[in-house]
């Protein structure tokens, strides 16, 4: 199924409570030890709107949250992807996007430009969205803090679109990272529901994305509290047989987030981390984002 520029746009939901659309960014600047993530989800039939900021700093971290509520649903992504303190702006589709925050502390302001083809997971990939598509990009912008100091902001970063019925909690775990290199990236999805699991990825470059077949993952957990995913190593298998294996490590130690969600008999946790990411087989040192969710039933 080809995507058009109307994709980048809000679609017409069904009637699910849960139906969703969401749009989500990160980023990363190696030198500066700056990373962080956003994302805006919007569910009509719930009249509600999720907005989430997080950006990592070397000594600090800004966190933000709100779920706004609204009394009729709006297809203007002007409208809707706005609040007080952030808002997204799409300049060109599939090309380029621009997203603002301010607080009593920063204000902040990257571009986001698409660097490989976007790639279109398909109808139905994964049982946490109707349609997907995601693309890797290079990240430009600054930090002014309110002392007046002034940050550029280079790197780079993954965008990603969903839309459809999104149910957490029917999953035993999901595995999902994006790895950002020079000359290629990945980004990947792995379900795990009732013992079996089901993957869904790529890996892109200028020439355009290869799926991938396989990927193994090997965990280690933190000793905090919560035993949160501190390091993996990836072993990536595409469908020409090309291999790449990744070690992936936090740029800092908080440089994650907790999100917790319950159910009736149990709740999950998703872990969001930025990572540095190294290619075991060059040497390379790039970044990204690695994500675990798991369920906890309470009988």
């Amino acid at each position: 199924m080809s995507l058009h520029d109307s994709d980048e746009y809000l679609h017409k939901p069904n009637e699910e409570s849960q139906w969703r659309e969401s749009y989500y960014f990160n980023w990363v600047d190696i030198e500066n030890k700056i990373s962080g993530f956003s994302t805006i989800g919007i569910v009509p039939n719930e009249k509600k709107r999720e907005f989430v900021f997080l950006l990592f700093l070397q000594d600090k971290n800004e966190i933000y949250y709100k779920e706004p509520s609204f009394e009729n649903y709006d297809t203007d992504i002007y409208t809707m992807l706005r609040e007080k303190r952030l808002e997204y702006r799409l300049i060109e589709p599939f090309k380029k996007w621009q997203i603002n925050y301010t607080s009593r502390k920063i204000t902040f302001k990257i571009t986001f430009e698409t660097r490989f083809p976007t790639y279109n997971f398909g109808i139905d990939s994964s049982a946490s969205w109707h349609q997907h598509f995601e693309a890797s990009g290079k990240i430009i912008g600054t930090i002014i803090f309110k002392s007046g100091e002034k940050i550029k902001i280079t790197g780079y970063g993954q965008r990603d679109k969903s839309w459809g019925y999104r149910d957490w909690h029917q999953f035993d775990k999901w595995y999902a990272g994006h790895f950002q290199f020079k000359e290629w990236s990945c980004a990947f999805r792995k379900d795990q529901i009732n013992q079996k699991f089901d993957l869904s990825g790529h890996i892109s470059n200028n020439s355009g994305n290869i799926p991938l077949k396989t990927i193994l993952i090997d965990t280690v957990l933190d000793n905090d509290q919560f035993k949160s995913p501190l390091s993996c190593v990836y072993i990536l298998t595409d469908i020409n047989d090309t291999q790449h294996m990744i070690e992936a490590q936090r740029i800092k130690n908080d440089s994650f987030i907790r999100f917790v969600r319950e159910f009736d008999g149990g709740f999950t946790e998703l872990f969001e981390q930025m990572m540095v990411m190294k290619d075991l087989n060059t040497g390379e040192i790039g970044s990204g984002m690695m994500e675990h969710l798991r369920t906890i039933k309470i009988k």
